[in-house]
């Protein structure tokens, strides 16, 4: 099993653009926010992308995309997530922690967007979940980063991870005296008042 809990080690800290913010990937509904159907490579064959590499107290974080009728815009973060937990998708599918992030074609918005799948094959069933209940999701509220963290805003495809151990720590120190961890809006593409641009905030 690829369960983990947080270890004794240095964190590291994978950042990337979120270019459609729908609540899908990630997923910050029911107090918990995943990370599984973005950022992964879709066969072996492929390099390992933020969703295989990522390890147990590592940090996620998403940056706005060009295009704000689908995210944030450039210069905002999006969601920052602690990796508290890694699963396999079989394993993610099959928890009953997660029954209700399980996709559903009809009803709510939140149950729409629902990113645990049945794995289609043997590849997808050892796919890998990132898990975090310690997470930072702004959505249509997302927050300007402050000049002192630009270095960690990636434009484009792909993803940034060199980052000195003060650099990450100074960030999450600032992120955890500056914001309470929960879902602090709604994605970018819900917009239920019929906006046609995300709304962040400074």
């Amino acid at each position: 099993m690829l369960k983990a809990q947080v270890m004794r080690r240095q964190p590291k800290l994978y950042s990337y653009v979120v270019e459609h913010d729908t609540g899908h990937a990630p997923n910050p509904y029911f107090h918990v926010c995943t990370l599984c159907r973005c950022k992964y490579r879709k066969s072996d064959k492929k390099p390992r992308n933020i969703v295989e590499l990522a390890q147990a107290g590592d940090w996620i974080v998403g940056t706005g995309g060009a295009d704000k009728r689908k995210t944030a815009g450039h210069g905002k973060f999006v969601y920052a997530m602690r990796v508290d937990e890694i699963l396999t998708r079989a394993e993610y599918y099959a928890d009953r922690r997660f029954a209700e992030k399980k996709h559903r074609g009809a009803g709510s918005y939140v149950e729409t967007r629902g990113d645990n799948l049945v794995p289609a094959n043997r590849f997808e069933k050892h796919q890998r979940v990132l898990v975090s209940r310690h997470f930072y999701y702004f959505g249509a509220n997302a927050i300007r980063i402050p000049k002192r963290f630009s270095y960690l805003e990636k434009r484009g495809p792909g993803f940034k991870r060199k980052f000195t151990a003060e650099q990450i720590s100074s960030f999450v120190e600032w992120l955890e005296g500056k914001h309470r961890p929960g879902k602090h809006g709604e994605p970018c593409m819900s917009r239920p008042d019929g906006s046609k641009r995300c709304r962040s905030s400074c």
